[in-house]
């Protein structure tokens, strides 16, 4: 009854229309017939406009009343939802919120109460939920009143404002059990004995002694991490760990390395070592055990006795506080021959190259390969500035020979004699900063390096697995030999180029005072019976007077350092020969007593370079690879550059006085490391 009322009300005017219309219709047919049909017929076309506009206005109203309804639904669900909501202007103020985000204590103090500031020290304030937005961020990420925030954004608009609403979706149980899931990921360590057939050789009584001693040691060490230890070869195992005992074992910093070395010393003078590669906490299975392995080769390549594990950024070290043991067997030389003999008759031609700024163990390693590549009648190029001072007197010796007249280029030539089954060699070098053409390096298609520095990074997809890159190796000369021994090929070497490697030896060596094992003398049996003579080697390295005076103005410079350390600076010029008139004050200075190391800076054109030396107590690689350099347990040098806070390095310094900061700072960590 009531809708009946309302409905009258609301069309009480076109009800009257109808009644008027009707009448008037009535009384015009009573006149005129023909007058009449036309009235009654504009009177149904009045009916059907009416009905139409009723039915229009009854959907409209529904509609408004049904929106009404919606608009207070959704506000009333948008009130008790239990994520926080927030609308914020391009002025920073919040402008709206429910319940939950006024629960946020940092919210409640510093902005609502104002009604206006940046939020939570921009995290979310507007230009940053728009950039996200513009972005396609799936979410912001947020962390208040202790609890952590996944903060997604959209845009409003009302009236003329621009306005980002945002809803916090708490993440404390997602984090937890990601948290818990990390914890809990496997990780791989691959382990290995590095000198267990050097040890066995001391211990005849006992050829065991190493590898039980060193089972026992680590199953006693996985032990107390509840790790799975399984050798699978002799001397070689893999050990299967939980994620969440990582920090534990690098804040011992690998103690392991230590343990194995101390308790070997009382049977032997001979220490083991082992080597240890340790994979990512992410990734599946394969990933992980091939992590691992390639962590582990490069331990090894660096001289073993250490422990690399493979982070989100790069790798970490541990360890390297041992020398690498000389190794007794030839096994890498014969594999690296088996290599070339195996590549050299499928290329076209061969670029061989050592380092910049050559030496005399790289000129003449280099010269000594080029003798395998002729025996396969090989066309090819050795990269070496012959015109430098450091070298010139080497090459002088061998210019008249016809095969050399030509062989020597520069980077750009090198550059042009390289197609797709071009063979590079590189020989003294393993670092592609220091390659002598890298551009030549980076586009070859198959490269094998043959070097005895340990390595600081990783090489390149192009780098052939088995190259021959050997750290307890005295020199670059020495492998070559065992290369050249080895060989069934008639490889002959001239007096003259026998002594040219039989000079790298000794320059590496020091006269045989450092780095010598067995396999030295037999390099060195293998070219006195080709003619070489240590003797007349030794006249390579005689100083002019000029060179003699600056070598002791450099000694002269020097200056004690945390007790057992000296340290020197050479900044008149930058003349190419200061590389080699730095290394020979090195290795005078480190010979001083109580002397652990040498360091000497000195200036090149690239920048203030380093010349490290040890006495065998000290690792100076270690502090040479912080600043970006390489080289061995005994001898190492580096490119000074800017240190960053993370150890990032930076550009090079040019700067005598910053050079000498630099190289004290990472002295100073290094002492520090190996307190630890």
């Amino acid at each position: 009854m009531k809708n009946g009322k309302k409905i009258f009300k609301r069309y009480l005017y076109e009800l009257c229309g109808l009644i008027i219309f009707l009448a008037v219709a009535i009384a015009v047919n009573m006149i005129n017939k023909l007058a009449g049909i036309i009235a009654f017929s504009g009177l149904i076309v009045y009916v059907i406009i009416v009905a139409v506009v009723i039915n229009v206005n009854k959907n409209r109203i529904a509609r408004d009343r049904d929106g009404n309804g919606l608009s207070a639904l959704i506000s009333n669900f948008v009130e008790v939802i239990d994520s926080p909501i927030m609308v914020v202007n391009e002025t920073n103020n919040i402008i709206w919120c429910n319940d939950e985000f006024l629960s946020l204590s940092e919210v409640a103090e510093k902005h609502i109460s104002s009604g206006a500031g940046k939020l939570f020290s921009g995290k979310v304030c507007f230009n940053d939920m728009q950039t996200s937005y513009s972005k396609f961020e799936d979410y912001i990420s947020v962390t208040t009143s202790g609890s952590t925030y996944a903060v997604r954004v959209f845009p409003l608009e009302y009236g003329k404002q621009k306005l980002y609403g945002s809803v916090w979706y708490n993440r404390d149980e997602i984090e937890k059990i990601e948290s818990d899931k990390l914890q809990n990921s496997i990780r791989i360590a691959y382990i290995v004995i590095d000198n267990s057939n050097e040890v066995s050789q001391e211990i005849q009584e006992n050829s065991r002694f190493g590898s039980a001693t060193v089972n026992n040691l680590l199953h006693e060490w996985a032990k107390q991490y509840n790790a799975v230890l399984l050798e699978y070869d002799r001397d070689k195992y893999v050990m299967y760990f939980e994620n969440r005992y990582m920090p534990q074992i690098t804040e011992t910093r690998f103690d392991i390395l230590d343990k194995v070395v101390e308790s070997s010393l009382g049977e032997s003078h001979v220490p083991i070592t082992i080597s240890i590669g340790v994979s990512l906490e992410k990734g599946t299975i394969s990933e992980k055990n091939d992590a691992a392995q390639a962590m582990l080769r490069l331990a090894l390549q660096r001289g073993g006795a250490m422990a690399i594990v493979k982070t989100d950024s790069g790798e970490v070290q541990y360890g390297g506080k041992t020398k690498a043991v000389q190794k007794q067997t030839k096994i890498r030389s014969r594999l690296c021959m088996d290599l070339l003999c195996e590549q050299l008759p499928l290329c076209s031609n061969v670029i061989i190259m050592g380092h910049v700024r050559p030496d005399f163990d790289c000129i003449a390693a280099n010269i000594g390969i080029s003798k395998l590549v002729q025996a396969y009648n090989k066309d090819f190029c050795i990269v070496a500035d012959i015109q430098d001072e450091n070298i010139s007197k080497l090459v002088n010796t061998i210019a008249h020979f016809p095969e050399y007249d030509t062989v020597f280029v520069d980077s750009v030539y090198a550059q042009e004699k390289l197609t797709p089954d071009t063979l590079v060699i590189i020989v003294d070098a393993s670092n592609p900063e220091l390659f002598a053409a890298r551009g030549v390096y980076e586009n070859a298609a198959k490269v094998i390096v043959i070097d005895h520095h340990a390595v600081n990074e990783a090489l390149g997809k192009q780098v052939m697995k088995l190259s021959n890159i050997d750290p307890s190796a005295s020199s670059a000369s020495e492998l070559v030999c065992e290369i050249l021994e080895l060989s069934m090929l008639p490889v002959s070497l001239r007096q003259e180029e026998a002594q040219l490697l039989m000079t790298g030896i000794l320059l590496d060596t020091q006269f045989f005072s450092r780095d010598t094992s067995t396999r030295t003398y037999s390099a060195c049996m293998f070219l006195r019976n080709a003619g070489a003579d240590a003797g007349k080697a030794k006249n390579f390295f005689k100083p002019d007077i000029d060179q003699f005076k600056t070598i002791n103005n450099i000694s002269r410079n020097m200056f004690l350092y945390r007790d057992k350390f000296v340290i020197s600076t050479y900044d008149d010029n930058d003349n190419p020969e200061n590389k080699v008139l730095a290394s020979k004050s090195a290795d005078e200075m480190v010979g001083i007593e109580g002397i652990s190391a040498s360091f000497v800076l000195y200036r090149l054109e690239n920048g203030i370079n380093l010349s490290a030396r040890s006495d065998g107590t000290v690792n100076v690689i270690n502090i040479a690879k912080s600043l970006g350099g390489g080289g061995h347990f005994q001898s190492a040098g580096a490119l000074i550059k800017e240190i960053g806070d993370e150890g990032k390095i930076g550009a090079v310094v040019k700067d005598m006085d910053k050079a000498l900061a630099i190289l004290k700072k990472a002295i100073d960590k290094y002492i520090e490391l190996s307190a630890v």
